[in-house]
């Protein structure tokens, strides 16, 4: 099987996890994360890299841009992108958390995931041109955060980003539902159902690849347990 996986989040953890999952399954993949170094992941692992900031829609644009000059249009489209504070004031203080820290959440996880979804689904269409048309999926890697009661008034920005980008989830896998274009807010748990502080990455990458090659859309909120 081949196409190609653009991961936007790229790190140590689920990001690379993911991105070695779909190489090892023939896919051509680029990859992008604000410190990111181009030519060391190009070395290192094969793949197209390429320095972004998901809160930048120019970046955005231009990332997206190079990935379909080198590869092609991405039909698989990881937003694994994030940003994490902690209100210094902890649970009775959540307006302790800084303004900066509260934007910066809710900036990654809507603005950010906007613009990503925006030009993935644009590729999507592109795609449609294709001889062969391959599956077509933005995946975002979530959290339980956004049905979590009582709320985590410490965790405001982080909470709140992670509540916009499932209802950019949502609202996608709903209005393209008929298209074949495919969107998923996938999320680790608890073996009770909670919050976990340390997502696994090789579950994650497993659950994208069975997501990936799912016939139809299904339920868009994914929930797992490690494996």
């Amino acid at each position: 099987m081949s196409g190609v996986a653009f991961v936007i989040g790229f790190g140590k953890g689920v990001g690379s996890a993911v991105a070695a999952k779909f190489k090892s399954e023939g896919f051509s993949v680029a990859v992008a994360s604000r410190s990111l170094i181009p030519g060391d992941v190009e070395k290192e692992h094969g793949y197209l890299g390429v320095k972004l900031d998901v809160s930048h829609s120019d970046q955005v644009a231009a990332g997206f841009a190079r990935v379909e000059k080198a590869l092609g249009p991405a039909n698989v489209v990881v937003y694994n992108a994030s940003a994490f504070a902690s209100a210094p004031g902890g649970r009775a203080d959540p307006l302790s958390l800084p303004a900066d820290d509260f934007l910066q959440g809710v900036s990654v996880g809507g603005a950010g995931a906007y613009y990503v979804a925006h030009h993935a689904n644009s590729g999507f269409t592109r795609l449609e041109t294709a001889s062969d048309l391959p599956p077509r999926m933005f995946i975002a890697t979530g959290n339980a955060l956004p049905w979590v009661q009582p709320p985590l008034p410490h965790l405001l920005g982080l909470s709140s980003g992670k509540k916009v980008l499932a209802n950019i989830v949502e609202s996608c896998a709903t209005a393209y539902t008929d298209t074949g274009k495919r969107f998923y807010y996938a999320y680790e748990v608890s073996s009770q159902g909670g919050l976990v502080r340390s997502p696994d990455p090789s579950t994650h990458a497993n659950v994208f690849w069975r997501l990936y090659n799912l016939k139809e859309q299904g339920d868009w909120a994914v929930k797992f347990t490690k494996e």
